[in-house]
């Protein structure tokens, strides 16, 4: 009999995973969620245990577990979810969409590439590292642990991305830069020299043109 299949979270992105895995042949058996978290039986038509519950019932040989919850508290409640689940003799599945183009170097345990990520030759990923659709990441980058990446984003090669970043839905991280650790990149933002840790940076505020029209760069020569 082969294992079954566990997703931890209840929210949106868990529901993305459990489809996603269904497109593979896989059935999620329960969400699990801390017991402050659990407000109902079920979500998506699937039974929810609490941690505590999973870990009493369940033992690692028998499970795999999915990652399924994004960047909350600048990505750390994946950091202390990683050493609990160790400590009971766990470890995380990383879940590859078959419709994303990964040449990674190395990924490491409990990461999630979404269908259109594309990674590029010598790259490596750190543990607990989530790519949502679209991503692109050049080639020769490092990514340190519990990463975020949001829809759209792009690194440009050469890249260094610390631990517990959060990279905002398309924007753009110029190459050859780092990111250093726990720095958040705002939606649209352009990261073009390198950041010191707990850094956040915005994009400008988008304005109309104090002169020209639409019009204006439509019938320019």
């Amino acid at each position: 009999m082969g294992k079954m299949t566990y997703i931890f979270g209840a929210g949106m992105r868990a529901r993305e995973i459990k489809r996603l895995l269904r497109i593979d042949g896989k059935e999620t058996c329960a969400f699990i969620v801390d017991e402050a978290y659990k407000t109902a039986d079920e979500f998506d038509g699937t039974p929810i245990m609490t941690t505590e519950q999973f870990l009493s019932e369940v033992k690692p040989e028998e499970a795999e577990v999915y990652v399924g919850v994004g960047m909350p508290r600048m990505n750390r409640i994946r950091e202390g979810l990683f050493d609990k689940f160790h400590s009971y003799g766990f470890r995380f599945e990383t879940y590859i969409s078959a419709r994303s183009n990964v040449f990674a170097e190395r990924i490491g345990e409990g990461c999630t590439i979404f269908p259109g990520v594309n990674i590029g030759f010598g790259t490596t990923i750190g543990d607990g590292v989530h790519f949502e659709m679209g991503v692109t990441v050049s080639h020769d980058c490092r990514i340190e642990e519990y990463c975020f990446f949001a829809p759209g984003c792009t690194l440009c090669g050469d890249i260094t991305v610390e631990r517990g970043c959060f990279i905002g839905a398309n924007s753009t991280v110029r190459n050859s830069v780092k990111v250093s650790k726990y720095t958040l990149v705002g939606a649209g933002a352009y990261v073009s020299v390198s950041t010191s840790p707990f850094d956040v940076i915005l994009p400008g505020r988008s304005k109309p043109h104090p002169t020209y029209t639409s019009e204006y760069y439509m019938n320019k020569k």
